[in-house]
C-alpha cells in the first residue's frame, strides 16, 4: 500500500455511528470491530474510492499531527483494516 494507492469500504460490512467512534460489522465471518474518532473519521472519508495520499491530507489539515506520523498511522490502519477485509485497495506500491 502507498500514498497513491486508493481504498474504498467493501460491501461485506456494516457499520454504525457512535457518538464519534464506529462500530463495523463483518458479515462473512461475524466479527465487530471498532474505531476511535480518528479511525471512524478515516472510515467516513473511504466511504467513496480514496486515494491514501487524499486521506492523509485530509487528516493532516483537521488534526494536530505532523506528516510523517499522520502518514505512518494512516497506513498501518488501513493496512490492517484491508487485512481484515474491510477495505479494497486498488493500485499503488509499497513505500
Amino acid at each position: 500500500m502507498s500514498l497513491s494507492s486508493t481504498v474504498v469500504v467493501t460491501k461485506d460490512q456494516v457499520s454504525s455511528d457512535l457518538g464519534g467512534e464506529v462500530a463495523i460489522l463483518h458479515l462473512k465471518a461475524g466479527t465487530y470491530y471498532g474505531l476511535d474518532e480518528v479511525g471512524a473519521r478515516v472510515w467516513n472519508l473511504i466511504q467513496q474510492p480514496k486515494l491514501v495520499e487524499e486521506v492523509r491530507d485530509v487528516l493532516v489539515g483537521e488534526y494536530e499531527v505532523d506528516l510523517e506520523r499522520c502518514e505512518s498511522d494512516l497506513i498501518a490502519l488501513l493496512q490492517r483494516l484491508a487485512e481484515e477485509e474491510l477495505i479494497e485497495v486498488k493500485g499503488g506500491t509499497r513505500t
